[in-house]
């Protein structure tokens, strides 16, 4: 049973990050999952701090509050117009982060809570922490806690498909026609921040990271329908935790490592193999044009000089024999040049 429920929390976590993520990545603010997933640290100690329960709603309100606080941070730096807006982020977060973990390290010695745990997530332990009703276990509470995170965002994305697709893809038509991009980019956000929050303690920071951004990036290679994508997206993300869970539970591990690095691989095998953004389709794609391009020239070059030899034609290119025996098969293959009985080339308009 611990099996299924360590599972089960793992698939729910995977595709509420991976529809957080995809956004992030179409706006090109991939870094800003980063930042969440290191500035909301400090808000998580101080309300340990606080309250001194792992279990209290204050973990949250303080983690959000400090998620919240990173992103009008990083706004307000970048209005300034001094700095972009990858180097705003880059010195709020870890700035943030580095001031949680020295308060980790200094309030919070002695306990179970500390910098490990939150970087690498405590996945496994995680269905220990049961919810109670009635005498009844209703499952782990990090699995009621991902499924609601995961609910939110889904039910966002019903109700405001078309603005938040709008806002993404043309933010200055979307202010034209009267949408507010900053409202809703702030409220989307706080939902980003919500699910890194939620996630924190089941997945660490480092999963949470690899989850938002590695599936909807390799989506994204292969499709560029937005509704597919999304759907692409969590099904990668599902894919990477099952397969990562099972490579874990075989190895002896903790499963956050495996999940992330199997994210990454399927990435990677995106990168490579993916029909229209990979890096095979691409030299295929590019080995083609050029083979028609010098198809294109050898017909160009006949009609120019009439009906010749192939070989007098070579000589006239200069080029190499295989190169212009592999473009005489092109433009022959094109019907771009035709060949007589003789064996003389000819341009097909001349």
């Amino acid at each position: 049973m611990i099996e299924f429920w360590t599972l089960a929390i793992s698939v729910v976590t995977a595709a509420a990050c991976a529809l957080t993520g995809t956004f992030l990545v179409l706006k090109r603010e991939a870094l800003v999952s980063e930042g969440l997933a290191h500035a909301v640290l400090p808000g998580i100690v101080i309300a340990y701090v606080i309250t001194e329960s792992r279990t209290s709603p204050l973990l949250i309100a303080g983690a959000a509050a400090m998620g919240l606080a990173m992103v009008l941070l990083v706004q307000a730096i970048r209005r300034t117009g001094i700095v972009d807006r990858d180097a705003s982020l880059g010195v709020v977060f870890p700035a943030l982060f580095s001031i949680g973990v020295l308060l980790a390290n200094a309030e919070l010695s002695g306990v179970h809570f500390h910098a490990d745990c939150i970087i690498d997530g405590n996945l496994s332990l995680s269905v220990l922490d049961g919810v109670q009703l009635g005498g009844r276990n209703l499952g782990p509470k990090a699995l009621w806690t991902m499924s609601i995170a995961l609910l939110s965002v889904a039910a966002f994305l019903l109700v405001f498909y078309k603005e938040m697709k709008l806002v993404t893809f043309d933010a200055g038509l979307a202010s034209t026609l009267g949408f507010r991009p900053v409202l809703m980019n702030a409220v989307w956000l706080a939902l980003v921040s919500f699910v890194t929050v939620a996630a924190f303690e089941t997945a660490g920071s480092i999963l949470v990271v690899a989850l938002m951004i590695a599936p909807p990036a390799a989506a994204s290679l292969w499709t560029k329908n937005l509704p597919l994508l999304l759907a692409l997206a969590v099904l990668i993300a599902i894919a990477a935790a099952i397969s990562g869970f099972y490579t874990a539970f075989a190895l002896d591990i903790a499963p956050a490592g495996p999940m992330a690095t199997l994210a990454g691989a399927l990435f990677l095998a995106s990168f490579l193999l993916a029909p229209q953004g990979g890096l095979l389709s691409s030299r295929l794609r590019r080995r083609a044009q050029s083979r028609s391009i010098e198809a294109h020239l050898v017909a160009a070059r006949a009609e120019a000089s009439g009906p010749a030899s192939p070989e007098a034609l070579r000589a006239e290119l200069d080029w190499p024999t295989a190169r212009f025996n592999r473009a005489l098969h092109q433009a022959l293959a094109l019907g771009v040049l035709r060949q007589d009985a003789a064996g003389a080339v000819s341009s097909v308009g001349s």
